[in-house]
């Protein structure tokens, strides 16, 4: 039996973005600052509660999320990304599930795509790791793998992704990604399926930072 263990669901993730979407991401990026009260006032504005202060900033959102502001963790520098807790992770209990598991990935994809595109409107481009159109991650360099490793890997399984939205140099590229774990593949381990969703600063802009 298939086992979904972060207990979220599309809808949850379309309320995140719909916050995310609005975010100043100027001050976002510039990182958190440093006095406690700041901080809280920081977060308040978004009804973000923060959790972990050490070297990187994590925070409770108001719908119930968690999220992670990649400062390199160092305290107090440039935030590069924000990564929204995993939307979905299912995993097998035993090995014979790991067909079931590819099944459950292609069939609850489109749900969380369609979830990300009511909140940010039509991607800029969404497909599996194996469309002859898979965009050239050069211009996102560490967002997503290049081709060799993407098709050897098959990661990512499932690419969505938005913008660059804003204007520079404060923009923010929304990228939802699916993964399917190495052991789905094989015959003696049981696998998993995960969603996920981050906010990058567009590699472009970050000496502006």
């Amino acid at each position: 039996m298939l086992t979904e263990t972060t207990g979220r669901t599309a809808q949850d993730l379309a309320v995140e973005l719909a916050v995310l979407r609005d975010a100043d991401w100027a001050a976002l990026w510039a990182g958190p600052p440093q006095s406690a009260i700041d901080l809280e006032r920081w977060c308040g504005r978004y009804g973000w509660e923060p959790r972990t202060s050490d070297r990187q900033l994590v925070v409770r959102t108001g719908n119930g999320g968690e999220l992670t502001f990649d400062s390199g963790g160092i305290w107090g520098s440039p935030v590069t990304s924000v990564a929204l807790s995993a939307c979905w992770h299912v995993k097998a209990s035993a090995p014979a599930e790991n067909g079931t598991v590819l099944t459950a990935a292609a069939e609850t994809w489109p749900t969380y795509l369609e979830a990300a595109t009511s909140a940010l409107g039509a991607p800029v481009w969404a497909g599996p790791w194996d469309a002859p159109d898979f965009p050239d991650p050069a211009a996102h360099q560490g967002v997503w793998e290049g081709r060799e490793s993407r098709l050897k890997h098959r990661s990512p399984y499932q690419l969505a992704f938005w913008g660059p939205l804003g204007e520079a140099p404060v923009q923010a590229l929304f990228v939802l990604n699916q993964s399917v774990s190495f052991p789905t593949w094989t015959p003696d381990m049981p696998g998993g399926s995960t969603i996920r969703m981050a906010v990058h600063r567009p590699v472009g802009s970050r000496s502006r930072l």
